[in-house]
């Protein structure tokens, strides 16, 4: 696919979206004003939403468990490739799976301990 090609398709996508925003913005406005004007309350469209006590995704502890695994992987090639030997056999995947687990369980443990505080 030539360049010219993929960017119609990358400004469709953004104009699709751009457009989509705007008029769904429109109608928002629209409906409000109109409630408005027929002297209906429009307090509510203003209030504070209430607090949701459902589920929230722990996107802290997601997050700190991918930077683990990362600075595992990181540490484990950097250990196989650069400080051991390649005379030394093949230890490198074991390595590798090892430090990946290790540093992600950290990510865990320090999610765990983030978390704790942030509840108090």
């Amino acid at each position: 696919m030539n360049d010219f090609a993929l960017a119609i398709i990358w400004l469709t996508l953004f104009a699709a979206v751009f457009f989509s925003w705007y008029f769904f913005l429109q109608a928002r406005t629209k409906e409000r004003t109109l409630l408005i004007d027929k002297g209906a309350d429009a307090s509510n469209f203003y209030a504070k939403k209430p607090e949701r006590k459902g589920f929230r995704f722990p996107w802290l502890k997601f997050g700190l468990l991918a930077v683990g695994i990362a600075f595992g992987l990181m540490f484990g090639f950097v250990m196989t490739h650069a400080i051991f030997p390649s005379s030394l056999g093949r230890i490198d995947e074991p390595f590798v799976f090892g430090s990946t687990i290790l540093f992600g369980g950290l990510g865990m443990i320090l999610a765990h301990f983030t978390d704790q505080k942030k509840n108090q």
